[in-house]
């Protein structure tokens, strides 16, 4: 059952009291662990605008339980699975990273009144916990909340292992769901405040208009290049719009907190060009890049043999022609191949080489847990484990490039 299956399309009034601030600011209260101490000198001490990268890591990808859908153990038996626990971010700061990059699910409710939930602020809480007490620098980066479900995420298997009436993504086409969005993200904003270890949040994962929003002429969007999207997005969904909006939220809540946002597309690299200018100070432009996807989600059942190969449209290319004029860093917040692929460790090879050399920080999808039957069920961008074709894991390649961390300046308590 491919829980955190990548999907992508074929391009063919607030329930907020003073007792819920109460609540969940004693549940994160309660995290004990000393702070992460970071010092860099130039620029903001994480996101450098000059020189070689800080922070190189890996992305943990998660999704609220559905009794109905995954029964009440499955991954866990934790609010949001598949659950991860203090070992997990101890394997990852002992292999090298010093960045994870938290995927996290319906920090507030999918549905009106929307309010924050109580059960996934308590287990961030003490995600972000684990996290600090291995050494580890962390970007919160919100995954589903008002109007907006997990399981936009997983649209090719509606109707599969779950229904399609779990796929909610009215967000696009309410303006009361995106002023939500923007109260869940302030809400984080504040959660995270005095967290050292936070390198910032994210403000919406993989942000996509396409499928649920609307054109200027209220018909379905479904404009797949920068351009297209341009020309035709209604204000009602434009991103830049709703980004925005929320930005300046997040940065009413917290002076300092770096604000990341993708570009719409599933966070396409190209698709930064439509973004703007930064709306508020310390913005960090977080793309996503599974490119090529015929490569990058290569399947285990194949007759073929897929090898790893960017012709003309390179990822260089892409980041170079939206980088000089982003005015803000730029994060190459999530990218992996699928393990069945022929080639792997020369992609991640040449992605991390073209980071490295843009002073781009990076981190790569996805860290597994050490729940063997969930990580069996959802185990085809596993960094640690090879192909059946012979093909080394990911991590072999991921290892010699994290030791650059040892000598990025940043101080960290923990393994690093």
């Amino acid at each position: 059952m491919p829980f955190m299956k990548r999907f992508r399309v074929d391009t063919s009034g607030m329930g907020w009291t003073r007792r819920n601030t109460i609540i969940a600011a004693a549940g994160l209260a309660a995290c004990s662990n000393p702070p992460v101490a970071a010092q860099i000198s130039g620029g903001h001490p994480l996101w450098p605008t000059q020189g070689a990268p800080v922070l190189r890591g890996v992305v943990i990808a998660q999704r609220r339980r559905r009794i109905g859908v995954d029964g009440a153990t499955f991954g866990g038996g934790l609010a949001a699975l598949p659950a991860y626990k203090r070992s997990d971010f101890e394997a990852m700061a002992s292999a090298g990273a010093n960045l994870v990059v938290m995927s996290f699910p319906e920090l507030w409710t999918v549905g009106s009144p929307w309010k924050r939930d109580a059960a996934m602020a308590d287990m961030l809480g003490r995600q972000l916990d684990d996290a600090r007490a291995a050494g580890l620098h962390v970007i919160v980066a919100l995954r589903s909340g008002p109007g907006r479900s997990d399981f936009v995420f997983h649209r090719d298997s509606a109707g599969d292992w779950f229904p399609q009436d779990l796929i909610i993504d009215s967000i696009w086409r309410e303006r009361d769901a995106q002023a939500a969005w923007g109260e869940m993200c302030a809400d984080a904003a504040r959660m995270l405040k005095g967290r050292t270890e936070v390198a910032g949040l994210n403000i919406m994962v993989e942000p996509e208009p396409n499928v649920g929003g609307l054109n200027r002429q209220g018909q379905r969007l479904g404009a797949w290049s920068p351009a297209e999207y341009a020309a035709q997005v209604g204000d009602i969904s434009h991103w830049k719009r709703i980004a925005g909006d929320v930005a300046r939220k997040v940065r009413a809540a917290s002076a300092e907190l770096p604000v990341l946002i993708s570009p719409p597309a599933f966070g396409r690299t190209d698709f930064l060009s439509v973004m703007g200018a930064p709306p508020v100070s310390n913005t960090v432009w977080c793309a996503h890049d599974y490119e090529p996807r015929e490569f990058t989600h290569h399947p285990e059942q194949s007759a073929g043999i897929v090898v790893y190969s960017e012709g003309g449209d390179t990822f260089e290319k892409r980041v170079d022609a939206v980088k000089t004029s982003a005015g803000a860093p730029v994060f190459l917040g999530e990218f992996g191949a699928s393990r069945w692929a022929k080639g792997v460790g020369e992609y991640y090879r040449a992605r991390i080489a073209a980071c490295e050399a843009r002073g781009i920080g990076w981190a790569a999808f996805r860290w597994p847990t050490g729940d063997a039957a969930y990580e069996e069920s959802d185990d085809m961008f596993n960094l640690l484990k090879g192909g059946w074709r012979g093909e080394d894991p990911a991590i072999d390649t991921l290892k010699a490039a994290w030791a650059s961390n040892a000598h990025s300046g940043v101080q960290l308590r923990g393994r690093n």
